[in-house]
């Protein structure tokens, strides 16, 4: 895979439960395949995917406004 794809990194999106189906149907539209992980914790629900680095701009762009993201490396997530 070419080096311009970027760093393969984990990212974490947090938005409130009664907005997740909005947030996973901005994930089901990016123009590469999204297999999200769920982790619901009281009225919050964490979507965890990988991502590569050059994919970022175009997730920030189809998530909605109360979304909010962090990114971490693969190489740091597998240390955990």
């Amino acid at each position: 895979m070419p080096s311009t794809v970027g760093e393969l990194l984990m990212v974490r999106v947090r938005v409130e439960s009664r907005d997740l189906e909005e947030l996973l149907e901005s994930l089901a539209g990016l123009d590469f395949p999204v297999n999200p992980e769920l982790f619901p914790s009281g009225g919050e629900t964490m979507v965890e995917f990988p991502a590569y680095g050059h994919q970022l701009e175009e997730i920030y762009s189809a998530l909605p406004d109360p979304a909010r993201v962090e990114t971490v490396t693969m190489l740091v997530e597998i240390g955990r």
